[in-house]
């Protein structure tokens, strides 16, 4: 059984655990929810990345075997950072969405859409030249209000209406002849239905290459000897555990017992606890 560490913004890294507890349930997972810092988007990279670090921190102070960051404006801020820092295995979601388009273009013109901090920072562009064939290209298009308007509750405060019209505003300025959109941002998979409505070619959810990145990196890593009772799920949220809870469980479609608080910026780390 292993321990995995995985975090994000808030809600967003729950299509990531959802699809990991789809391929690999019997482990335990802790993950952290920076809700009380969100949106990253709109954050310079030296403040994710304080952030990130300040998680890790706490993930790996908790023993976990690997850490997922399962946030794209995290991963562009802060992976090089924790990958020196910590000597656990560091995942992130951009390469794993970036190989996975590779594999479904037709025409080899890819598009992306994605905070405006992970658009700031080449996010996708740096690590697409890197690995991608010259013959083929990638535009970045930042969505400043999709993922606030998620985090917010959207089916509550927006409607779909409200909603399908932000959505179609991105979607209407993206060139004619991309035939495959990443969804560059954790968020955006919770949305994909109403994102379909107006791009009718490939999508692709990074969370499913991520699981694939994740089991390749398990295998080497010597599991933990524990027992059926640390099979579990934890929750950890900075800001409104309620909010984030009432969100997970309608998204994951279970009953969850194990949700805390913890303001990693407080000296006091006795603030931790369980808000059930």
């Amino acid at each position: 059984m292993y321990k995995i560490g995985i975090f994000d913004s808030g809600v967003g890294g729950l299509t990531v655990l959802k699809e990991i507890q789809n391929v690999i349930p019997s482990n335990h997972i802790i993950y952290y929810g920076d809700n009380g810092n969100a949106p990253y988007g709109d954050k310079t990279e030296i403040e994710i990345k304080e952030l990130c670090l300040m998680i890790g921190d706490f993930l790996y102070e908790n023993e976990v075997d690997i850490i997922v960051i399962a946030c794209n404006t995290a991963t562009a801020a802060s992976i090089k950072e924790m990958k020196k820092k910590f000597p656990i295995p560091i995942i992130g979601v951009i390469e794993p969405g970036i190989r996975a388009a590779l594999e479904v273009t037709q025409n080899k013109n890819i598009g992306v859409i994605l905070t405006p901090a992970s658009a700031k920072m080449g996010a996708y562009k740096n690590v697409f030249d890197v690995i991608a064939p010259k013959t083929h290209s990638l535009t970045e298009m930042g969505c400043k209000l999709i993922c606030p308007m998620i985090e917010n509750g959207w089916e509550d405060h927006y409607g779909n209406y409200l909603t399908d019209e932000i959505i179609k505003l991105y979607i209407e300025q993206i060139p004619e002849e991309i035939d495959t959109l990443i969804l560059g941002c954790t968020h955006y998979p919770i949305v994909e239905k109403n994102i379909a409505k107006y791009f009718k070619k490939n999508i692709v959810n990074p969370a499913n290459e991520t699981v694939n990145e994740l089991l390749k990196k398990l295998s080497m890593v010597k599991p933990k000897n524990m027992n059926n009772t640390d099979r579990k799920v934890e929750f950890i949220v900075s800001g409104d555990s309620k909010k984030f809870l009432c969100f997970a469980e309608k998204f994951l479609g279970e009953k969850i017992e194990d949700i805390y608080e913890l303001d990693l910026y407080k000296k006091d780390k006795e603030l931790f606890y369980n808000v059930i």
